[in-house]
């Protein structure tokens, strides 16, 4: 008798451990999960904004002429040319947002296709949102 508690004892335990994990995962998914991406998603916008693309600091230095060059021409031309770069900076910037909104939404939504298309693939339920 003992030998079958010992046989059982650990497949009752991994079965209660999966049916667990199974039960919980999606709490976690939309909890604490959905939390560290958020947290990811805005320190990555902030740490490109401040230390990769460093707008402000363009910005600050807008008017200043660049490489020291003080002459009405060499502001003029450091003007325009940070104008210019500053619009690159933008365009990365709000190319990166994007991104990270769609890494997002994708964490949001991925759980509920990948359920939609296993009750598709095994019992060919279709949902008219999907057609």
């Amino acid at each position: 008798m003992a030998d079958r508690h010992i046989i059982f004892a650990p497949i009752k335990y991994v079965a209660i451990e999966i049916i667990w994990d199974v039960i919980y995962f999606p709490i976690w998914w939309y909890t604490k999960g959905l939390s560290r991406v958020a947290s990811y998603c805005v320190n990555s916008a902030s740490v490109h904004i401040n230390r990769r693309l460093a707008i402000g600091i363009w910005l600050r230095n807008m008017f200043r002429p660049m490489y020291g060059d003080y002459t009405k021409e060499g502001r003029i031309i450091s003007f325009f040319m940070r104008i210019v770069v500053l619009i690159y900076k933008l365009v990365l910037l709000v190319l990166w947002l994007a991104l990270l909104l769609v890494i997002f939404i994708l964490w949001v939504v991925l759980p509920v296709l990948v359920i939609y298309y296993i009750l598709y693939q095994l019992f060919g339920v279709s949902f008219v949102f999907f057609k």
